[in-house]
């Protein structure tokens, strides 16, 4: 049963909107485009941002990898330097023992060649390990390398050169475990007031 309503509206078929509901129907289309725009451009700003961020954080992380790996390196390399140390010790002992073997007469000489025998093992134990002697005799003195314990006057050798080593000095891998204990050159007063003169 049709009502009053149904009966009105029958024959004018769908409504037809006006001129200028068509008008405002469309602006709130675009408005609405608008919008989505906006919208998406801020979306791919905000994933930008936030790829740019990741990146970062990715990079700060790669050279923390780095540099742990670095140090964890450097601290295998050099993690025996105390206990080479304390091993430099007994080798001087062994060295001034075979000193004082060579300077005393003929008796306990095959004691000597037991001992030079250890040395030489022991020596070469911590060549292995990366502990190497270096020469001082001669060089000219550097005190990065050589500890001064007094001077000698001479002029049998260049001013400032190692004339006599007391304790030999040692590298662990590329740096300097000890230091060589060593007298320096000096020219005699002589001769140093002659250069100084003009």
């Amino acid at each position: 049963m049709k009502n009053e309503w149904d009966e009105q509206y029958e024959d004018e078929g769908p409504p037809v909107p006006r001129e200028g509901e068509a008008a405002a129907a469309a602006g709130a289309a675009s408005d609405e485009r608008e919008r989505l725009i906006q919208a998406a451009e801020q979306k791919a700003k905000e994933a930008a941002e936030a790829n740019d961020k990741y990146l970062r954080v990715y990079a700060e992380f790669d050279n923390y990898r780095k540099r742990m790996q670095r140090d964890m390196a450097e601290y295998r390399k050099y993690a025996n330097e105390q206990l080479v140390l304390e091993l430099l010790t007994v080798v001087d002992s062994m060295c001034l023992a075979l000193k004082h073997a060579a300077e005393a007469s003929g008796a306990g000489e095959g004691l000597q060649q037991g001992v030079e025998l250890v040395y030489k093992q022991l020596r070469d134990l911590l060549e292995k390990f990366g502990v190497k002697r270096f020469s001082a005799k001669g060089e000219p003195f550097d005190p990065a390398k050589h500890d001064a314990m007094m001077q000698v006057v001479t002029d049998e050798v260049p001013e400032n050169s190692v004339v006599q080593v007391f304790q030999d000095g040692y590298v662990y891998h590329d740096k300097v475990l000890r230091h060589a204990k060593v007298s320096v050159s000096k020219k005699p007063q002589s001769e140093a007031v002659a250069a100084s003169e003009p």
